[in-house]
């Protein structure tokens, strides 16, 4: 796209200082001369940096530079309580589920990526090959750890930011969650209790619900995470058998937690025989280049189980995920063998060439770039729409919104919403004991543009309202 050299350029030159907020910017004119580029192309570069909070529009004389917003940061939630509880809404959650399916509804509720800007043509000509060159791969079951190609290849790949070394103990897995199933089900014993950051995934809380464990929400700052301080003084009091821990662009807060901050959980895990379940999901979405390394890759004593999958920038309908366990892997085989014996053999074969063949890197990076554009235009629509009234999260990644509303009732604002074809997650969703009542989760995957603008301006009055 031409315009986005431009867009490039202003804002590299506005967040090095080089163009200063309040500054005026050229003229469309000027633009269009400057980068070759035709008037109408220079419009809508400047309505893109318009959207990503980069420019306003300075009555009738053109366009100033601006810095995004920063001052509207969610903080952590004044009413946080951390308690043992059982999770009683389930029956909510599956509910958001089928509803937000519904194609007629804006999908800004469940956490569907992006599938169309996914390498599916790329996919789809490796399952053709495998097809043609492993006929037996859409026949034969995998049992046990699943393909032993597929679990080398993985292992090479993830080495750089899990320091593992061998695949004999990597079992593949349909799709991140239920390495988390199987890894609730290897550690825990039902009553048992399992630490979780606060908010946190809902689907976690689904799994924690299935198998007869208590939750316990830990307080976690929306920018760094977990707090080490709140986690060991009830690691002293409670009998917590399980940490599960998504240290990387974390659904729904975003964050990413530093290397320090991952060995101070670590060690706080290990002082109290506390076992770690790692949800390394996102890991591939970061916005900055570098990846960053897991609690798996600063484990020494054995304490992380590690899951995650493919589903999130290669496709979710290949199933494919792993899990690492922390110690004997044969009692995950076991449970994997009571659910449903092996997964799917042809993705299996796919996805091994996939990784000898292909830049996963690149295509997670270049994902994560587009959903930081989107969580920007997204973001900045909102905070026009609902000032003062509105606290957002500065994701590391992913695409997800954590968003806080003065005043709302989010199951009652839901309920508006859904007459108006519109969907959001409620916060109450991300609570075992649903705290965050005025707070909601916005799903920012899909490609912005004038219908998804005009959707989210109608939410904003919901929110508002």
């Amino acid at each position: 796209m031409l315009y986005q050299n431009i867009v490039d350029y202003f804002v590299d030159n506005i967040e090095k200082g080089l163009i200063l907020p309040g500054e005026k910017l050229p003229s469309l004119r000027k633009i269009s001369d400057k980068f070759d580029v035709s008037l109408s192309t220079a419009v809508e570069a400047y309505r893109k940096l318009e959207l990503f909070g980069y420019a306003q529009v300075k009555d009738r004389s053109g366009y100033s530079a601006r810095f995004p917003s920063s001052d509207n940061v969610v903080a952590p939630s004044k009413k946080f309580k951390s308690k043992v509880c059982e999770i009683q809404h389930i029956d909510e959650i599956i509910e958001l589920m089928n509803h937000t399916m519904n194609k007629d509804i804006a999908p800004f509720g469940i956490g569907v990526p992006a599938i169309d800007r996914f390498p599916n043509k790329m996919i789809n000509k490796y399952l053709s090959q495998t097809i043609k060159h492993h006929p037996e791969s859409s026949s034969a079951y995998l049992f046990g750890l699943g393909y032993e190609l597929l679990r080398k290849e993985l292992v090479s790949w993830i080495k750089p930011w899990c320091g593992v070394n061998s695949f004999e103990n990597v079992m593949i897995t349909n799709g991140c969650l239920e390495a988390l199933n199987i890894a609730l089900s290897a550690e825990c014993e039902a009553g048992d209790l399992v630490a979780i950051e606060s908010p946190c995934y809902f689907g976690i809380l689904h799994a924690i619900h299935h198998h007869g464990l208590k939750a316990l929400e830990l307080k976690t700052d929306p920018l760094t995470g977990i707090d080490p301080e709140a986690f060991e003084a009830l690691a002293k009091t409670k009998n917590i058998k399980v940490l599960i821990s998504t240290p990387t662009a974390q659904n729904p807060l975003g964050f990413t937690m530093t290397d320090e901050r991952k060995k101070e959980i670590l060690g706080i895990c290990k002082k109290y025989k506390i076992k770690l379940i790692e949800d390394d999901l996102y890991g591939e979405l970061c916005y900055e280049k570098k990846r960053p390394k897991t609690y798996k890759y600063f484990d020494k004593d054995d304490i992380v189980t590690y899951c995650s999958s493919f589903s999130k920038f290669l496709g979710p309908g290949l199933r494919i995920g792993w899990v690492i366990p922390s110690g004997d892997v044969q009692k995950y085989v076991r449970q994997k063998l009571s659910l449903n014996l092996a997964s799917n053999s042809l993705t299996q074969y796919t996805v091994a060439k996939v990784l000898k063949n292909e830049d996963l890197i690149k295509i997670g990076h270049d994902l994560g770039n587009y959903y930081q554009n989107n969580v920007n235009i997204y973001s900045n629509i909102l905070q026009k729409e609902l000032g003062d009234k509105l606290r957002l999260t500065k994701p590391t990644g992913s695409y997800f919104l954590w968003a806080r509303v003065e005043g709302l009732d989010s199951a009652a604002a839901y309920q508006a919403a859904k007459k108006n074809k519109i969907s959001f997650t409620p916060g109450t969703l991300f609570s075992a004991n649903r705290q965050y009542q005025n707070y909601l989760r916005i799903n920012c995957a899909f490609q912005f543009n004038e219908k998804r603008h005009d959707e989210l301006i109608r939410l904003a009055k919901i929110l508002g309202n």
